[in-house]
């Protein structure tokens, strides 16, 4: 039997909303953007889900063809992947806000990772190439740049030409404009044997907080 549609137009806006507009729908696919995940791992990035309603989202978006299932894991389709510059465009309105007086965040950094990837999307030309293992908050990520289209994956890249480690305050300082890219990767220590890698990734990630700060 089909669910009930909470609004039941033609509208664009509401046919994305009668999909992506039940609570939790839209940070589902934000946890699943850092990589394929298993149910404990969804609900481990999602604090006060309740396991009827995520078994719920998560069925919905399997049968609306954004979210596969292998096995135990979960993963985006290439419909799900296209979610990520509405997720993107959420996180830039949502800097404005205030936060809640205790959030109840989760401890890793995963849900980060499409804000950051949605911003290197953004920066990305048709020409960069790039692969580097990017640490954030000590969580590893693979990302890759190629042909204009970005990955990021949660975990090690193996035998990454660049690894650069940082954490998000320092994103969250080039976004408000407080501080450069070359000035925080200056005291961090960046593994590369190639140079012109390095200046490629950091010119890109550069651009990539200045579009989530606004600047562009």
């Amino acid at each position: 039997m089909s669910r009930l549609k909470p609004y039941a137009m033609s509208c664009p806006v509401s046919l994305s909303l009668d999909l992506l507009g039940n609570r939790w729908a839209l940070l589902v696919l934000r946890e699943l953007h850092a990589g394929p995940a298993s149910f404990a791992q969804i609900r481990g990035g999602l604090p006060g889900i309740a396991t009827n309603m995520l078994s719920a989202r998560l069925t919905e978006l399997c049968n609306a063809g954004l979210i596969s299932k292998t096995r135990r894991l979960y993963a985006l389709t290439d419909a799900g992947l296209s979610t990520r510059a509405i997720l993107f465009e959420l996180a830039r309105f949502g800097r404005s806000l205030p936060a809640p007086d205790a959030p109840s965040d989760p401890d890793g950094i995963s849900h980060r990772a499409v804000v950051f990837a949605g911003a290197i999307e953004r920066a990305a030309g048709p020409l960069d190439d790039i692969r580097a293992q990017i640490t954030l908050n000590g969580e590893p990520f693979a990302l890759t740049v190629a042909g204009g289209r970005v990955a990021l994956q949660a975990g090690p890249m193996p035998l990454a030409p660049v690894e650069l480690a940082f954490d998000w305050s320092d994103v969250e300082a080039v976004a408000r404009g407080d501080q450069r890219v070359a000035h925080f990767v200056a005291e961090r220590e960046i593994a590369a044997e190639d140079p012109l890698q390095v200046a490629a990734l950091l010119d890109l990630l550069q651009k990539a907080m200045d579009i989530y700060g606004g600047f562009k």
